[in-house]
């Protein structure tokens, strides 16, 4: 299962964000009067030529921001960000976006990480087509962030899982079809 996970935009002016620097990742805040959860606005990202700030949330802070207001969430960002840089460097947001992928049906979370106890190998397995029977040509197809094992959890991990998928379907329409490396698949235990 995806962690718990969602973003907040906060778009400012690029004066501003000059005058700012650069937010990256903060591990706490350095404001005594400001207590910090465990994965509640770990990050903030300063988009490339974008007066823009994305932050994000995840874990169990995330969980408990999907039942707070707007304001409230964008109030926990700048006291944040006023923490690290100081009250009169950061301003106040020309416009803010709040998301909360835990109740998008179509996200329930966010991405895919690796679980205690899994492996990088689970990916490829995520990743591997499926046909009628072990003899059949593939028919079923999986792409994804989470069937890539170099970038999951990525954009362009989702991007590049499209272009392999779509790469074995064009090989197996021209005669060259997809097969398996041996040991790829795991045989199911066989009862001694």
């Amino acid at each position: 299962m995806p962690p718990d996970s969602s973003q907040w935009l906060l778009v400012c002016s690029r004066r501003s964000l000059r005058r700012t620097g650069h937010p990256t990742q903060h591990g706490c805040s350095t404001s005594s009067h400001l207590e910090q959860r465990r994965g509640e606005l770990f990050l903030f990202w300063n988009l490339y030529k974008a007066p823009v700030l994305l932050a994000l949330v995840a874990g169990e802070a995330a969980a408990i921001m999907e039942n707070v207001s707007d304001d409230i969430i964008i109030g926990r960002c700048i006291a944040v960000l006023k923490g690290i840089f100081g009250n009169g460097a950061v301003p106040q947001p020309k416009e803010t976006v709040v998301t909360r992928w835990r109740a998008d049906a179509w996200s329930r979370g966010s991405y895919s990480y690796v679980a205690a106890g899994a492996s990088g190998e689970d990916y490829d397995l995520l990743a591997t087509p499926i046909g009628l029977n072990e003899v059949s040509p593939p028919r079923l197809f999986f792409g994804g962030e989470h069937t890539v094992r170099n970038y999951p959890a990525t954009v362009h991990g989702a991007m590049l899982s499209g272009l392999r998928e779509a790469g074995r379907i064009a090989d197996q329409l021209l005669g060259c079809p997809y097969a398996a490396m041996p040991g790829s698949i795991p045989k199911e235990p066989t009862s001694a």
